[in-house]
């Protein structure tokens, strides 16, 4: 399954919100190749509503809930215990630049 990036702006949106998430969705798209979606955190405005209308455009898609989920934020990392040698750590840390947790 293909992963979606949704580009939000803040929770009541206004019309620079709405107009951010949709141009920086494209610019994903078209740029990075990324499947990136416009959405809105809330209602929109009528000042909005009409510059959508006025454009032809539809509002993004809402989005109730934009809570980080575990699986989009964890990442699993070496590790290498207290009984190993040393030099196991060191090969973990010069492999990933220093960004691993070392136990």
């Amino acid at each position: 399954m293909e992963m979606v990036t949704y580009v939000i702006g803040h929770v009541n949106p206004d019309t620079d919100s709405i107009a951010s998430a949709i141009g920086y969705a494209w610019l994903l798209q078209e740029r990075d190749g990324i499947k990136a979606v416009p959405a809105r955190a809330g209602t929109t405005n009528p000042q909005t509503t009409w510059v959508l209308d006025r454009l032809d455009l539809e509002a993004p898609c809402l989005l109730t809930d934009v809570s980080p989920r575990f699986e989009a934020v964890a990442r699993r990392m070496d590790i290498t215990l207290p009984d190993e040698p040393l030099r196991n750590a060191w090969e973990i840390a010069s492999r990933t630049g220093g960004v691993a947790a070392i136990v």
